[in-house]
């Protein structure tokens, strides 16, 4: 089992040369509606399909600049370490940041919603203020 990596290890993780990157970030989190925060759920067309989230193309989007600016990292120990404090009085620092966007990111992919849920409680917003707020510093 890895080690939790330190705050320094993750924000060395983050791409600032990425610079196109960031800024379709900066636009997403800018341009982001209630209504995209508002995930739909499917029943996935018949009766033997399980519920699924369909995210707007902004969520999609920033999921994918997440991945691209290193937001979304491997030496991250998700699974173990689970999603730091994530109170909507307290900013995410940019290391939290990135511990809750690879959490909320990779556990997606074992169980739908966790995305959903992070636009819902303002978490997901958390996360891109955080990252841009540090690339512009």
């Amino acid at each position: 089992m890895r080690e939790n990596p330190n705050d320094t290890q993750l924000i060395y993780e983050l791409d600032r040369t990425k610079t196109d990157a960031w800024d379709e970030l900066r636009s997403v989190e800018e341009e982001m509606t209630d209504e995209d925060r508002n995930v739909v759920w499917t029943n996935g067309g018949n009766t033997h399909s399980l519920k699924y989230p369909v995210y707007s193309e902004r969520i999609n989007k920033a999921t994918n600049l997440l991945y691209t600016v290193g937001a979304i990292t491997p030496i991250y120990n998700w699974r173990s370490n689970g999603l730091p404090d994530h109170s909507p009085s307290k900013e995410l620092s940019v290391a939290d940041a990135i511990r809750a966007a690879t959490y909320i990111v990779r556990s997606e992919r074992f169980g739908d919603g966790a995305i959903a849920r992070a636009a819902e409680i303002g978490l997901l917003d958390s996360i891109l203020h955080s990252l841009i707020k540090w690339y512009d510093e």
